[in-house]
């Protein structure tokens, strides 16, 4: 009689490991935010983008990436994130973060998937993915080639399905694109070219010098291109005129205003104001030495190595005010091994701009408007590159 009472006892005991685990009840797992800010921390010897919902500030997720992250941008729908790995490895990652951004609510935001590809990632500039047409346009430099694919082919449980485009040579791309073409432009080869539609036959070529820094101006149809020496201007796919440089400074970004454009490079200590009807560059003072800048269309974010944030208006480049986040910014030169540089993300409609500083492992949240610092987030680590994503 004891043996069958404890083999009773035995048999109750192993019943629920025979049946499985107890089920657990599902509940939404949303998130209450307004916006959602992302910042790429590369610390050493490894990387993680930091996932802050805002305005509460708080930290939602960190999620792990290969070390010596480059790139982080955003697709147009704000839904997926690309970061691209450094070019000091023969393991170029490109990895792609769903933000979690869903139809009415947050959710947690995942590496949705990762790609390897190809080598030299270019992928974005500022905190915008390229596009070319109604898809994405992401160069593999080293290897000559770019992908050219819709976003839908980035969600996980869709077939990555792009279309590959031969390149003319191992180069730095990047594309403008007008009513006469798609504008080509190889920094080594010193070249723009006006190409077709879908980049596969050029149609003309103009010679520009060490290439970097491009736009559009949609009013006149103009395109501009900065070269080594000077500024070339194209319309209808033929030169209109050259501006040289009026300072010892040459142009490698634009930052777009109202009715005008502002080029800028590393280290420069000027603006120079683009006019795109009159044709002229006018140098304006900065009082410093430039390390990043942003634009939202109606004002220019501009961060000097002294740690001082300026706010100009973005018709003449007008200083409007000055905010201290920062004590100076160690010497530092960023190369395409990894970021290193610290980033601004305006949030327009709430008068707010997010600095961040690598050297203290802090984002600063500034008002714009009253011209002070709110607060500091403390995601730690390095964080360098931003992307703020907006419902």
């Amino acid at each position: 009689m004891r043996g069958k009472t404890s083999l009773l006892v035995l048999g109750l005991l192993l019943a629920p490991m025979a049946f499985g685990h107890r089920p657990a009840p599902e509940r939404p797992e949303a998130f209450q935010a307004e916006a959602r800010l992302f910042a790429l921390d590369n610390r050493q010897g490894t990387s993680r983008v930091v996932a802050v919902d805002l305005p509460a500030g708080e930290m939602v997720a960190e999620i792990a990436l290969p070390p010596r992250g480059m790139s982080l941008v955003a697709t147009p729908s704000g839904r997926y994130l690309l970061v691209a790995r450094g070019r000091d490895t023969d393991r170029q990652w490109l990895t792609v973060i769903w933000t979690g951004k869903e139809e009415g609510r947050w959710s947690r935001p995942v590496v949705a998937r990762s790609l390897l590809l190809g080598r030299g990632w270019n992928v974005g500039h500022g905190a915008e993915a390229y596009t070319l047409g109604d898809r994405l346009l992401a160069f593999a430099e080293r290897d000559a080639v770019a992908f050219h694919f819709p976003e839908e082919s980035l969600a996980p449980e869709a077939a990555f399905q792009a279309e590959g485009i031969r390149l003319p040579n191992p180069d730095h791309y990047h594309v403008v694109e007008a009513p006469e073409g798609v504008y080509l432009t190889l920094l080594a080869r010193g070249q723009v070219m006006l190409m077709d539609r879908g980049l596969r036959e050029a149609k003309a070529s103009f010679p520009c010098p060490v290439q970097h820094g491009e736009t559009f101006h949609e009013a006149t149809g103009r395109s501009f291109f900065a070269c080594a020496r000077d500024v070339l201007a194209v319309e209808g796919g033929r030169e209109l005129k050259r501006l040289p440089y009026p300072v010892g400074e040459r142009i490698g970004a634009f930052l777009k205003g109202e009715g005008a454009f502002f080029g800028y490079s590393d280290g420069v200590q000027h603006l120079q104001r683009l006019d795109p009807v009159a044709l002229t560059l006018t140098p304006i003072p900065l009082g410093g030495v430039f390390i990043r800048g942003k634009s939202d269309g109606k004002r220019l974010y501009v961060l000097l190595t002294d740690g001082r944030l300026q706010v100009r208006e973005a018709r003449e480049g007008r200083l409007l005010r000055e905010v201290r986040v920062s004590r100076p910014f160690p010497e530092m030169d960023e190369d395409t091994g990894g970021a290193i540089y610290p980033d601004l993300a305006p949030w327009p409609e709430r008068g707010l701009v997010y600095a961040s500083l690598p050297h203290l492992g802090l984002v600063a949240e500034v008002d714009v408007e009253r011209g002070r610092v709110v607060r500091y987030l403390r995601v730690g680590g390095s964080p360098t590159r931003l992307v703020l994503v907006r419902p």
